[in-house]
């Protein structure tokens, strides 16, 4: 019995279907552009479904409410169950970031490792542990739409190279590749020359630091910082432009640099 009438489930289920549509809508809002909505409404059925047979109608609370409560928990526990990464993970990214942020806006200026460590209350070495942790946490999805100067949308998988080469892809790519680099040219220097000599001079950390005079760790570090900046600084520069954020989940391919070394293109650490 819901709300003192008596319902066989079927029917209850297409009387309170909305309220599936309503959450899954609700929810989809902060998801990049390649997670199904019909995916997210299907795990809600499943959330009604159980709402429906748990629900006690002499416990006077509304249906409506137990029934939203229960749906939203289905598709979070589906949506997790994809998730690889460790909720930790996830939930120090979202710290830093916050830090950074607000850091940046109190100082007027990009904060230091330093000052973002006092910040979040962790050691040096906690933080650098995380920000390594973290740069192995994105995924990337072929229908994955990229931005250009066209105002247009590509999917990724459109602009993978095909057998005897695509110009499209090869255009789309360089558009991409400009962004980056004007976006590189904005970091403080030391940030700037790691991701240069790291991206587009093909040197290791191990040959960075000799040249820098600071330790390997050290030079992770500030590569780890100029990752994150160069994100928030690609958001923007896409919002200004018009173009939609780009979805949260990627996924990295990797190239054998000539020491042997895997390394991650630039194009697809900086979304």
């Amino acid at each position: 019995m819901i709300g003192g009438v008596d319902l066989t489930r079927e029917e209850a289920v297409h009387r309170y279907l909305h309220l599936v549509k309503y959450v899954a809508g609700r929810v989809s809002v902060t998801l990049p552009p390649h997670v199904e909505l019909s995916d997210l409404f299907n795990d809600g059925v499943l959330g009604l479904i159980d709402a429906i047979e748990k629900y006690d109608d002499a416990r006077g609370v509304k249906f409506e409410t137990y029934a939203i409560t229960r749906i939203n928990g289905a598709i979070l526990d589906a949506l997790r169950s994809l998730d690889w990464v460790p909720r930790a993970v996830r939930q120090g990214g979202r710290s830093l970031d916050r830090a950074s942020q607000e850091l940046e806006a109190e100082l007027g200026r990009a904060p230091t490792q330093e000052e973002i460590s006092e910040r979040m209350g962790l050691s040096p070495e906690k933080l650098d542990h995380l920000m390594q942790r973290l740069r192995g946490t994105a995924v990337v999805s072929l229908e994955e739409k990229l931005p250009n100067v066209r105002g247009f949308h590509v999917p990724l998988a459109d602009t993978i190279e095909a057998e005897g080469g695509d110009v499209p892809a090869q255009v789309e790519e360089r558009e991409v590749f400009s962004e980056l680099q004007g976006a590189v040219a904005g970091l403080p220097p030391q940030e700037r020359t790691v991701i240069e000599r790291y991206y587009f001079g093909g040197e290791t950390l191990k040959e960075i630091k000799a040249s820098m005079g600071v330790s390997e760790s050290r030079v992770s570090q500030i590569h780890s910082q100029a990752v994150i900046r160069l994100r928030t600084l690609l958001r923007d520069l896409s919002s200004e432009l018009g173009f939609d954020e780009p979805g949260v989940k990627r996924k990295y391919t990797k190239r054998a640099d000539g020491t042997g070394h895997k390394k991650q293109s630039i194009e697809q650490e900086f979304d």
